[in-house]
């Protein structure tokens, strides 16, 4: 998998010249869908879950991103019914996962979640999530069927910066006129919002599929219930998120 840091000795042989000239994005886990969906040559992409000391890491990010995967613990937001509705967990990976938050949120780290991701991002914000979408609230819209399905997903804010952030969306945009078709493979989803969470669209069900973090709280933080770096090289969502993403770490 090109271009992947996973060892600690190749971080420290990295040298002022070259973190000069390029910047770095820390994925939770890494991917090929992932890395080719980030990667340039002024790029270094560090995979975290294949270094043991996530410490010495933290202070070379630019830019950090928590990936899609299994389901998050839900003790992590108080929950034991959800338990039995939960596959198999990895609580390294949860571990993992909020301490990345917690750093680009407390140092102002230009931010993306990606389905697990974006639930991440609201239980480690103080919000909880569905155990299971079907039992919870229906099968009106499929989430996923013994895979990836496509539905349409629909804004529902009328902050045209806050959208923009994510979706490709022009001067004359209108709330609620704006949909987009996405990729979708979950089973669970953000129920109790956390503060300072901004919901940007949903399906039609009434799910969150887009949300940012409140830009007088960080500037940016976004994240999307489906998966843009699946949705193709030439998709609008998957070139406006990574290159609203560049902006705020090349700035």
């Amino acid at each position: 998998m090109k271009n992947i840091l996973v060892y600690l000795i190749l971080l420290l042989s990295i040298t002022s010249c070259n973190k000069n000239n390029k910047k770095t994005i820390i994925l939770s886990k890494a991917s090929e869908n992932y890395v080719n969906w980030i990667d340039r040559r002024d790029i270094i992409i560090i995979d975290a879950y294949n270094i043991s000391n996530t410490d010495s890491i933290l202070n070379l990010a630019d830019g950090i991103i928590l990936t899609g995967g299994e389901d998050i613990s839900p003790l992590m937001y108080n929950d034991t019914n959800n338990i039995k509705l939960c596959g198999e967990f990895d609580f390294r990976r949860d571990t993992l996962e909020k301490n990345l938050f917690d750093y680009a949120f407390n140092n102002k780290i230009p931010f993306i979640g990606v389905c697990r991701g974006m639930q991440m991002m609201n239980v480690a914000s103080g919000g909880t999530l569905y155990g299971d979408l079907p039992t919870e609230i229906g099968d009106s819209i499929l989430h996923r069927n013994n895979g990836e399905v496509m539905h349409d997903i629909i804004v529902t804010n009328n902050n045209i910066d806050n959208i923009s952030m994510i979706f490709p969306v022009n001067g004359k945009f209108s709330p609620k006129k704006y949909f987009f078709n996405v990729n979708s493979w979950h089973h669970q989803g953000l129920k109790l919002i956390a503060e300072d969470i901004i919901v940007i669209a949903e399906s039609y069900d009434g799910l969150p599929e887009a949300v940012v973090i409140n830009t007088n709280v960080h500037p940016f933080m976004i994240g999307v219930q489906f998966h843009p770096e699946r949705l193709g090289k030439y998709n609008p969502i998957h070139l406006n998120m990574r290159d609203k993403f560049f902006e705020q770490i090349f700035k």
